[in-house]
């Protein structure tokens, strides 16, 4: 049985749906970054100051390990921004999944009301019908 609730709560339904599925690809990303961040950290660990030879080798040091410090901070500014983008996604799915349940609730509020309606309807045709059967069985 429809109501006049039907078509907000499908739609709303439908944003909710959507907000979830981006919720999940936020997830995604946020750990794939995360693990990105650790295979920087590895690298990080793996460098050895080198103990011999020229100046050269010790330049080519400090530029490997200067460029995984700037991805690593670019992945930790990543991180924290998809981390934001993650908080205000949730927050929106509670709206939406707020006003889902209260459109729900009209929705089905307005349907017990009709069943309702139908009901004494459908009591008072038995009592027409009845009041009616018991004139003619008098008759």
């Amino acid at each position: 049985m429809s109501s006049i609730y039907s078509k907000i709560s499908k739609i709303n339904k439908q944003k909710l749906d959507r907000i979830e599925s981006e919720l999940y690809i936020i997830k995604t990303n946020i750990r794939k970054t995360e693990e990105e961040i650790k295979t920087v950290y590895v690298f990080i660990e793996k460098l050895k100051i080198p103990q011999n030879g020229d100046i050269k080798l010790l330049n080519s040091f400090q530029e490997s390990r200067r460029l995984l410090n700037v991805q690593k901070n670019m992945l930790t500014d990543n991180l924290y921004a998809k981390n934001l983008e993650l908080s205000k996604k949730h927050k929106e799915y509670k709206e939406a999944k707020f006003e889902y349940e209260k459109i729900k609730y009209l929705e089905e509020e307005e349907i017990a009301k009709r069943l309702e309606k139908l009901k004494k309807d459908e009591a008072k045709e038995l009592d027409e019908i009845s009041n009616q059967l018991f004139k003619r069985s008098r008759h």
